[in-house]
């Protein structure tokens, strides 16, 4: 075919028109998918704003989190060494009063022992009499033993369970930075 068109061009065939008329629509069909793509594109671009704003606030609603838990963390220990404390000191107030008892006791002791040296030619009622005291105060000093084993047993058993408490709220905490170093490790490589 040549390119001269000094005189008229040949007449198109119906196929040719037919052919010319598709890619024109084709081509119309383009332009309206291109003249959507700015709605679509604001669309998703807002759609990633609110995604962020969402993922911000989730960050803050995290460390807002972690921080509250730190702050309990750090109050339950203020508070389970506080009571620890008080307990310590109560009990070593309670052993020194069993202490003091004993200490009574032992005297009184010695003191029924020198009186049954005094009275010993007194009768079988004096005698009796000074038994029972006796048994008395053995069983008041038996008493005041079992409970300062009691107290020391007690203190052993707070003492593992304070330990066993910090350890658990170590691992909560160290949970916790850990899943905070992970979601920031994320947010970093994306």
């Amino acid at each position: 075919m040549s390119n001269d068109y000094t005189t008229d061009p040949p007449i198109a065939t119906a196929g040719q028109l037919i052919a010319i008329s598709d890619k024109i629509n084709d081509l119309g069909k383009n332009l309206e998918k291109l003249a959507e793509m700015p709605q679509k594109l604001d669309r998703m671009n807002m759609q990633l704003e609110q995604l962020n704003k969402e993922h911000q606030q989730t960050r803050n609603d995290l460390t807002q989190t972690r921080d509250n838990l730190q702050d309990e963390l750090d109050r339950a220990k203020s508070n389970f060494k506080s009571d620890l404390k008080q307990i310590r000191q109560d009990t070593e107030v309670k052993h020194k009063e069993v202490d003091l008892q004993i200490r009574i006791l032992s005297e009184s002791k010695t003191k029924i022992d020198n009186t049954t040296n005094i009275v010993r030619w007194g009768g079988i009622a004096l005698l009796g009499a000074l038994g029972v005291a006796w048994n008395t105060q053995t069983g008041k000093t038996d008493t005041m033993t079992t409970r300062s084993m009691e107290n020391t047993q007690k203190i052993q058993v707070l003492e593992k369970q304070s330990d066993q408490s910090l350890r658990t709220l170590e691992e909560i905490r160290n949970k916790l930075y850990e899943r905070n170093y992970r979601e920031s490790a994320n947010e970093i490589s994306r």
